[in-house]
């Protein structure tokens, strides 16, 4: 569109000085020329307007008033004039006001071209007008010349730099969309997708560790809270969430209602992922108090853990969701289901991983799709400072201090079917 209107413009604006030649030459042996010319000033100005009807419909109008106007001059001065060059500066310009989804209209375009340049040299050798003598037409040559390469060297400067804008702007919508995926996926899975590693995301983890966070009686205070109040609030804690899995180097797996979910050790395997999602759990109940304490009102989370093998992959073609699967999410949401409110609930084998750094209660809970589980809660659990907690500086000199870590174990035991002694104590 916008090469279009700066060829029309300047088409409009070269035929000023051959009207001013025309009439300073010979006014009354070129008066007939000045008349059936001069109209291509409004003309060609015009052309813009020809953009509301159509996307092709301002470069056919000026693609047609091109072509009669040049072959009406050449018929008029003849083909010594140069004036038969302007079908080869038309047929360059076809491609740019066209474009390239309109191939074929400017082949079309390109081809009546050629056509007229060789019916110009084969029927006008000779001017028409007889003013036009042997001086005026050697005028008109080098008049010619130099604004054929004026308008040759404009357009494609145009096109250029509508080209380099498109860019741009193309690479600013790039970024966005990078951003926006990263923000949707993480990263490495979307580097992953970006660069057409794989047509499908699908891993087989073999150790990470699951966190399910559940608010504590969301919905009595869903039912009583103005909507934009209760969206404030799981705006606040979320935030303050996805701000401590960051800092842990956890990935958010994804927020249902008002349960959070995060995983370790994935996409990218970690050694110290189980130690980095008990450490965020524990965060959570920190960050919970000082919730609590900003709107006046105990907020509670129930937090189950566990750790194992998982299945993680993306999903969706509208809207990608990067999610985890597999035996081991079943078991860390039931045992946030199963927990009370401001613990933290753990699976025997996250209990496994933790233990030579933890220590932990024991209890007995009921599992659906499992055996009965040893559980307990522990009011008084205390952790070894083996790993120094973030933003927290371990003690120098002597034993390490320990810290309280209200943390819930499961450890799997028999059915009720099986003796209670053959049971597995946490």
């Amino acid at each position: 569109m916008a090469v279009t209107n700066v060829v029309s413009l300047l088409c409009s604006l070269m035929t000023v000085p051959y009207i001013l030649l025309y009439a300073l030459y010979d006014y009354q042996g070129l008066w007939p020329a000045i008349v059936v010319l001069a109209p291509q000033i409004v003309l060609y100005a015009i052309t813009p307007c020809f953009h509301r009807l159509g996307p092709s419909a301002a470069a056919l109008y000026f693609s047609v008033t091109w072509l009669a106007f040049a072959i009406l001059y050449c018929f008029l001065f003849g083909r010594g004039s140069g004036l038969p060059l302007y079908f080869l500066a038309g047929a360059a310009a076809a491609m740019l006001i066209f474009g390239a989804e309109r191939v074929l209209l400017s082949a079309l375009v390109t081809v009546l071209a050629l056509l007229a340049f060789l019916a110009v040299a084969i029927f006008f050798p000779m001017p028409a007008l007889a003013a036009a003598d042997p001086a005026l037409v050697q005028i008109l040559f080098l008049m010619t010349v130099p604004l054929v390469f004026l308008l040759i060297f404009t357009t494609v400067y145009f096109a250029f730099q509508e080209a380099s804008l498109a860019e741009v702007a193309l690479e600013k919508e790039h970024r966005f969309s990078t951003r926006l995926l990263e923000n949707i996926l993480p990263r490495a899975v979307a580097l992953r997708l970006q660069h057409r590693e794989t047509a499908m995301v699908a891993d087989h983890v073999d150790s990470a560790t699951i966190l399910f966070a559940d608010i504590v009686d969301f919905t009595p205070r869903a039912a009583k809270w103005p909507p934009n109040e209760l969206v404030t609030f799981l705006g606040r804690v979320f935030r303050s969430f996805d701000d401590l899995a960051a800092g842990h180097g956890l990935e958010t797996i994804k927020t249902i209602g008002d349960a959070y979910m995060v995983a370790g050790g994935l996409p990218e395997p970690r050694a110290d992922h189980a130690e980095s999602v008990a450490l965020m759990a524990l965060d959570i109940l920190e960050c919970c108090r000082q919730i609590s304490a900003e709107y006046g009102e105990t907020v509670d989370v129930r937090i189950g853990l566990d750790s194992g093998p998982v299945v993680a992959g993306v999903i969706g073609s509208n809207k990608l969701l990067y999610d985890v699967w597999g035996d081991t999410v079943n078991m860390a949401a039931r045992m946030e289901s199963h927990g009370v409110a401001g613990r933290i609930q753990v699976g025997e084998h996250l209990k496994g991983m933790l233990e030579d750094r933890f220590d932990f209660a024991r209890g007995e809970i009921e599992v659906k799709g499992k055996a009965r589980c040893a559980s307990g809660f522990s009011t008084a659990a205390r952790r070894r400072r083996a790993v120094s907690r973030p933003g927290r500086r371990p003690a120098t000199g002597g034993p390490g201090p320990v810290e309280a870590l209200p943390l819930v174990s499961c450890a799997f035991g028999p059915t009720s079917a099986h003796s209670s002694k053959d049971r597995h104590q946490c």
